[in-house]
């Protein structure tokens, strides 16, 4: 049985699929629902969490508890790390709680209920999952960057390869705002690598940089 079906089965309900609302790509991508991330999103956080073996996760924006809930199944297959989540409404966060309950993940996850603009790390993470509100997510990027481990990894949902950096009948940048110039420096000095996923709703990463990485020349 593939971890979607396992975790659905386990949900007692809380959760089942449906066609992705905005496949521009005709790929047949699927969705919990429309606010959570992609299954496939979903899967490839599990594997990724699988293959990294993070001792930290930093998410921001937990919402319906989809994407915690396959980083948390990852952490309980490796046996090893724990996942802090971020959420500022007591529906989503009752409701994601109640999911990681029925999976069986609760203990590998635990829901911050505030506001991730004042949330303070107090450990150093391997994988960051940025899902909060888009006009945050750079801005937590450069808040949340000391916290990440050299060698890390920072996921960032909804962001397509524009990077939303062109003008629109709102604002520059809306819904995300201007590009931040510390971020910019940092792919140019190589500090982060970023790659750009082809999904209906758009996901972003970015590799910290290692001191013990090959320098190209």
């Amino acid at each position: 049985m593939k971890i979607t079906d396992e975790l659905i089965q386990k949900s007692n309900g809380l959760i089942s699929l449906h066609p992705e609302v905005n496949d521009w790509t005709g790929k047949n991508f699927m969705m919990f629902d429309d606010g959570g991330v992609e299954l496939e999103v979903g899967e490839f956080l599990y594997g990724f969490v699988r293959v990294l073996k993070p001792a930290g996760v930093l998410e921001t924006g937990t919402y319906t508890g989809i994407s915690a809930m396959y980083m948390a199944q990852g952490l309980k297959d490796n046996d090893f790390g724990f996942l802090d989540t971020i959420e500022f409404d007591a529906i989503h966060k009752a409701r994601a709680e109640m999911l990681w309950r029925n999976v069986g993940v609760s203990t590998f996850v635990k829901c911050n209920f505030e506001d991730a603009r004042k949330y303070k790390p107090f450990r150093q993470f391997d994988l960051m999952f940025l899902d909060s509100e888009p006009s945050m997510r750079f801005d937590e990027l450069v808040r949340f960057y000391p916290h990440l481990n050299p060698g890390g990894y920072v996921f960032i949902h909804d962001l397509h390869r524009h990077m939303s950096q062109q003008p629109n009948e709102k604002f520059f940048g809306w819904p995300y705002g201007e590009l931040p110039k510390q971020i910019k420096d940092w792919v140019k000095d190589d500090e982060l690598r970023p790659i750009h996923f082809p999904t209906p709703r758009g996901f972003l990463g970015l590799y910290k940089t290692h001191p013990g990485d090959y320098k190209w020349v």
